[in-house]
Order: structure tokens, then C-alpha cells, then sequence
């Protein structure tokens, strides 16, 4: 079994944001093709928003699969599971460093990753189909 805890930094994430991913994981059941074990916000605080993500995981994972996997929690975080494909890989080909996310892993194989700034590229919630950059002001 693998565990993720997820740190989203406030306020580049807002609660609906995390709540998005958690519902979305939990809709489909699985997670990068791993079945879903359990996943939801388990703390809020001034500065983060934390969620615990855990999943079957019988093998090991690569680092590229890794990092896609990491890379479509920042996509699901814009709500852009659904957007074109374009929009998509406009996130996923960017690596973690111009999306400001690290990660730390731990001898008992669970995993610290990091979101320090929010997607790119963002969907309103009220209209998937008005894609935007997000605004840093």
C-alpha cells in the first residue's frame, strides 16, 4: 500500500480545490490505475491544506509514472480532468520545478509532496468550459 500526503499551500489552493480532488478520486476508485484505499482532507491550517491519499500498489512505480501521477493531482486541482487534451498537456509536460512542487519520500515508502503554487491553468468551477490562466495578483 502506498500513502501520499498531500500539502497544498494557501492561498494559491483554496478548499474546493482539495475537496475537487478528493471527490474525483473517490468517484473513479482508483488512482493512476492503483485501487483507491482511502483519500480525504484530513487538516486544514493558516498556511496548508493537508490530504492523505493511500492506494494498492503492487509494484513499484517509475519516476516518470510518479511524476504523472503528481502532475494530474495539479490537474485535477484546476478541474481539468475533463478540459481538451491540449489544456491537459499544457500542465502535464512541465516539470515539478516550473510547477513548484517537491516531494520527500520516506524509508517507510510514504511520500511528503508539496504543492507550492496552484495550476497554471485553471477552470472556474461554475464553467468548465472558460479555461484561464490563473491570475497571481
Amino acid at each position: 500500500m502506498a500513502m501520499w500526503h498531500l500539502m497544498l499551500k494557501k492561498p494559491a489552493f483554496t478548499k474546493g480545490q482539495a475537496k475537487h480532488i478528493v471527490y474525483t478520486l473517490q468517484d473513479a476508485g482508483t488512482f493512476g490505475g492503483f485501487p483507491l484505499k482511502k483519500v480525504g482532507i484530513v487538516r486544514d491550517t493558516e498556511d496548508l491544506l493537508y490530504i492523505d491519499l493511500s492506494f494498492t500498489q503492487p509494484i513499484g512505480l517509475t519516476q516518470a509514472l510518479f511524476e504523472e501521477m503528481v502532475k494530474y493531482l495539479m490537474v485535477l486541482s484546476g478541474r481539468l480532468e475533463t478540459a481538451p487534451l491540449s489544456v491537459y498537456f499544457a500542465i502535464m509536460q512541465k516539470t515539478f520545478d516550473e510547477l513548484d512542487i517537491t516531494y520527500q519520500h520516506y524509508p517507510d515508502n510514504s511520500l511528503d509532496i508539496v504543492f507550492w503554487q496552484g495550476s497554471p491553468i485553471v477552470a472556474p468551477p461554475e464553467d468548465k468550459e472558460e479555461l484561464r490562466f490563473r491570475d497571481d495578483e
